[in-house]
């Protein structure tokens, strides 16, 4: 056969699709990787997001690990009560000394003594000993905070959330079962419960 009178393919739309994908996977990339970093307050993150505030060491227990497809958990005890950890990736051994950690954002980390292998606290229940979890009449955790940084007022905080919905089979089941807390609010309000020195607000240098 005559090359010559073969077709001329167009490859230009291969090229547009496979620069549209590559274009794609490096969003992908990026925004997973300042995920992994904020969710572990790693050094990077800290270049970012400064570390202004810091417990005394707490010597902590981990009491539970659920290592679960999207549901990732982490319950350590320690003498200020139960911290509830997003992910399984930096579990303390028994007898760890641990520290609480804000940055300038008031992101809450529980990190090593050395301020490294940090995991983000999802919520705190202060002076709480695992499994004894005291719950009030509405199922709620008593004494136990999660942080909310959002801009919602005050009195929108305060209104009852709704009624939970039915429990479902699945990956998922176990994690809603986690106490939910008392109070979704500013950690400035009871950080000071986790160990933190909460600075006045007018010096502080975390923002409000």
């Amino acid at each position: 056969m005559n090359d010559s009178l073969a077709p001329n393919i167009d490859r230009r739309p291969v090229y547009w699709a496979l620069t549209v994908t590559g274009i794609m996977f490096a969003i992908w990339f990026g925004i997973h990787f300042v995920g992994e970093q904020r969710y572990y307050n790693t050094a990077w993150w800290q270049s970012w997001r400064p570390i202004v505030l810091k417990s005394e060491p707490q010597i902590a227990q981990p009491v539970e690990v659920r290592d679960q497809w999207r549901n990732a958990l982490t319950v350590v005890q320690t003498g200020k009560g139960l911290y509830f950890l997003s992910g399984t990736k930096y579990v303390p051994s028994a007898g760890t000394p641990m520290v609480v950690q804000a940055n300038d954002q008031w992101e809450l980390y529980l990190c090593t003594a050395d301020g490294q292998r940090c995991m983000a606290i999802h919520s705190f229940c202060a002076g709480a000993v695992w499994p004894k979890v005291k719950r009030d009449a509405s199922g709620h955790a008593e004494g136990c905070y999660a942080p909310y940084l959002g801009k919602r007022s005050a009195e929108d905080l305060q209104k009852p959330p709704p009624p939970p919905g039915p429990h479902r089979a699945g990956p998922g089941k176990r994690f809603r079962q986690i106490p939910p807390p008392v109070g979704v609010s500013h950690p400035r309000e009871w950080a000071a419960l986790m160990g933190l020195p909460v600075p006045d607000e007018q010096t502080s240098p975390v923002k409000p």
